[in-house]
């Protein structure tokens, strides 16, 4: 059981290697589905998970009151290489996430995010390079509606438990989340299940 350092030869691989790789080994499926991908084709994520829970507003709360931490974690808390995985508990009355975020982000090398929850300016995050998958799309922000609970602690996003650190893995297929102590017998796996696909492929290309 170890984990790794490098997550670049992650890159090489495609959601599916990683799900069957798993699977193959006996881990509790991870994948998270029902997420809609907004990023540029072909675009891969993959980063440490940085966790952000939001919850409805506390009945107490004055209805303009800010709340909410996600640009503080934009502009300071996630680190480069980190994936911003917010759990709304699927709550997509208003947006999580938006451009601004973004832009703060790609300067700082945040490698994506994951948000159970909605987004804003969908179009404009796209042509900002930054990969983020969500729940859905609304132009309200959250500051009426949520407030931060914790950053930090582990998260439950569609029946998938992220843990801090843990990697998370995202292409057009879908998200997926592998275990920090399990990452290499796991890379080293899906990728050999890569290598032997891509020989297929080519054999078949050879013999067409």
């Amino acid at each position: 059981m170890a984990d790794v350092t490098d997550l670049e030869p992650f890159r090489k691989l495609a959601s599916g290697n990683i799900s069957d790789a798993m699977e193959m080994m006996g881990f509790r499926r991870s994948v998270i589905l029902g997420l809609t991908m907004v990023a540029k084709p072909n675009a891969v994520m993959v980063g440490r998970a940085l966790t952000v829970r939001q919850l409805p507003k506390h009945v107490t709360a004055k209805a303009d009151e800010g709340l909410v931490r996600h640009a503080e974690v934009s502009t300071s808390i996630a680190k480069k290489g980190q994936v911003v995985v917010i759990d709304c508990g699927g709550d997509v009355a208003s947006a999580s996430w938006g451009e601004i975020h973004s832009v703060k982000c790609v300067l700082r090398g945040v490698a994506g995010a994951v948000i159970d929850g909605a987004t804003r300016d969908a179009q404009l995050i796209r042509e900002t390079g930054f990969p983020m998958f969500c729940a859905a799309f609304t132009p309200v922000k959250s500051r009426w509606d949520l407030e931060t609970a914790a950053i930090g602690e582990p998260v439950g996003i569609r029946g998938v438990q992220v843990r801090p650190d843990d990697i998370v893995f995202g292409d057009e297929s879908g998200v997926i989340v592998v275990p920090k102590e399990h990452a290499a017998e796991i890379l080293a796996k899906a990728t050999e299940i890569c290598e032997a696909e891509e020989k297929i492929v080519a054999d078949l290309r050879k013999k067409g």
